[in-house]
């Protein structure tokens, strides 16, 4: 299951966020956010092992 990584001050202040998944890659995205399609990223990162 994903986990929502502590980010720098830059990366809060533009409203970004890192999203890290079970297996160590890393997503970054903005506030706005299509959260049907992250999932599906990273449901498809998941799988590449």
């Amino acid at each position: 299951m994903p986990v929502v990584a502590p980010t720098n001050s830059s990366t809060a202040q533009s409203g970004l966020m890192e999203v890290v998944s079970a297996n160590g890659r890393r997503v970054i995205v903005g506030r706005d956010v299509d959260v049907e399609a992250l999932l599906r990223i990273l449901r498809g990162l998941e799988a590449l092992r």
